[in-house]
């Protein structure tokens, strides 16, 4: 009997400690591979990394299901990184689009493979997820109506920012963003009102309404970039406050062993880079080459 017992609580033992290290069954490589697809989580909000076509229409002979979007019906940055990966895989690629929050804290119940979404890389999130190689790398800017009066980040002290919630940006605001410390170029001001809205874009957007409270967002460079180039009437203000490292993510409490999908997808990224396809698709969306890391 007690041998019995022994067994049984080494047993017990085993399987927690397979659950903490992400999972322990079947291997998520071989799964995907099987099944012809893989499912990537992104923002359908967030041009130009990834946004939804409305005049699009779903992939003819597609193998996604039928509650997940297509390649083609969404597009951008993010979503040709997302099909170059799974060409890399040898399988179709297909979308889901859940809220920011729910990606960054984990537990995705397997509802979706993996998270191409210009995720930063930061100590915090690496505590719920595992992150491939890196794909590119951005600068965080805060941008500002044309007409709000602002010349500078001094004259933010006091003022109402806009920013998405659970983003680098509310952390960077928060004192909680754990990135390098050479990745961090300034220091918020002080005294700050923050308004919290789903994505950066819902920011922009409340700027483009004319709401009176919004005036000003943090953001990526790139989406003012975007919304400059897309007639919204903003400037950029101040100088970049910190870098960002932007990486695949995956659930490190996947029920599934995704030891071996990390490191294909970690390769596949690291022959993207080789090949000039992340630099060229760069290009394409951002008309600069941010694969580079510019540290």
């Amino acid at each position: 009997m007690r041998k019995i017992t022994l067994i049984l609580t080494i047993l017990m033992i085993a399987s927690v400690i397979l659950s903490a290290c992400g999972g322990g069954g079947e291997n998520l490589l071989d799964v995907i591979k099987e099944r012809g697809y893989l499912v990537v989580s992104t923002d359908p909000n967030y041009e130009p990394q990834s946004f939804l076509d409305p005049a699009a229409t779903r992939a003819e002979g597609t193998v996604c299901p039928e509650d997940m979007l297509t390649y083609g019906v969404m597009k951008g940055f993010d979503v040709d990184v997302a099909k170059a990966v799974a060409d890399g895989l040898g399988v179709e690629v297909c979308f889901a689009t859940p809220e920011w929050d729910v990606i960054t804290a984990g537990n995705w119940a397997d509802r979706w493979d993996i998270s191409i979404g210009s995720m930063t890389i930061t100590k915090t999130r690496q505590g719920a997820l595992d992150f491939a190689h890196p794909y590119y790398y951005t600068p965080a800017q805060f941008g500002a109506a044309s007409d709000s009066g602002y010349s500078s980040l001094d004259d933010l002290e006091g003022e109402t920012v806009c920013v998405a919630t659970a983003t680098t940006y509310l952390d960077w605001f928060n004192g909680e963003l754990t990135i390098p410390d050479e990745s961090i170029l300034s220091q918020p001001p002080s005294n700050v009102t923050l308004v919290e809205l789903p994505t950066d874009q819902e920011c922009a957007q409340a700027i483009a309404a004319g709401r009176p409270e919004f005036s000003v967002y943090l953001t990526s460079d790139t989406v003012i970039n975007s919304n400059i180039a897309g007639g919204l009437d903003v400037v950029k203000l101040g100088p970049v406050v910190f870098i960002e490292e932007l990486a695949p993510a995956i659930d490190k409490n996947s029920s599934y062993d995704t030891t071996a999908f990390t490191e294909a997808v970690s390769n596949v990224i690291e022959g993207l880079h080789a090949n000039g396809t992340l630099s060229s698709l760069s290009m394409q969306w951002f008309e600069v080459d941010l694969t580079k890391d510019p540290r």
